[in-house]
């Protein structure tokens, strides 16, 4: 049995408790609302009353799906070769999504099914670095900042959106980066990347994990530390989180 001293927390708990004293949290998820935009082909959400004989209790049913707004893609959500082929979402490590956060704001933004290459990468690395393995890499194309909203308001958001070519998928690959995000829908471009849908293949295939419908990413810093937590959903193909940034409190 480990003890610790009384009154004393561990160091590391206590180390860790003075970090998140010290930092500002960015909510980088949609509230699920019903109305909210969905892949056109994926299941809508609904949230409905329930009521239930003789129980005071406030209760409402949800319908989703695993894909509904900021959500991850787990490798099994696409039909892949090799080790990571049936890794579903429920198999996930905890540490799955957590780690050192680069935020690549994409500027000026990209245009409607534009494949952005590498160069905003190799851009981003002149000015803070290396990417690093493990690092968890979140791309702001700025497009859902005017097109998100409800119902007919967010049809907009689903239509013609930009993504990343193969080429930087590639070298994301290349650089053993743990999970790739986005504010759009998809990570693939409108256009499903010219129909080869390569963000996805590249990626999931090597184990790296994607994130979509993010939302909040122009509050981040270059560098933050990431932090989401998916649905432990037993052959699940993707799921619904709660994603957050821990920022330095200094930095606004």
């Amino acid at each position: 049995m480990r003890t610790t001293t009384a009154g004393q927390d561990p160091t590391t708990v206590r180390a860790l408790g003075e970090v998140l004293a010290g930092a500002r949290l960015v909510d980088l998820s949609r509230t699920l609302e019903e109305g909210m935009p969905t892949y056109p082909t994926h299941a809508k959400y609904f949230q409905n009353r329930w009521l239930s004989m003789g129980d005071v209790a406030r209760m409402n049913q949800l319908v989703l799906g695993e894909h509904t707004g900021t959500h991850v893609d787990s490798p099994c959500h696409f039909p892949i070769q090799g080790p990571h082929a049936d890794v579903s979402v429920g198999q996930l490590p905890l540490t799955a999504l957590t780690g050192r956060c680069a935020t690549v704001t994409l500027d000026p933004p990209p245009g409607p099914d534009e494949l952005v290459g590498p160069r905003a990468l190799h851009e981003w690395e002149e000015h803070n670095g290396p990417l690093r393995a493990g690092d968890i890499v979140l791309l702001d194309f700025q497009w859902a900042r005017t097109r998100w909203g409800l119902n007919e308001e967010g049809f907009a958001h689903l239509e013609s959106w930009p993504g990343i070519a193969r080429e930087t998928a590639e070298l994301l690959r290349e650089r053993s980066v743990r999970a790739v995000g986005t504010d759009c829908v998809s990570l693939d471009s409108g256009d499903g990347g010219r129909g080869e849908l390569p963000a996805h293949y590249v990626l999931l295939s090597a184990g790296v994990l994607i994130i979509e419908n993010l939302a909040n990413l122009d509050r981040l810093p270059p560098l933050s530390f990431f932090l989401a937590f998916p649905l432990r959903i037993a052959h699940g193909t993707g799921s619904p989180l709660r994603a957050v940034a821990v920022v330095d409190g200094a930095q606004r």
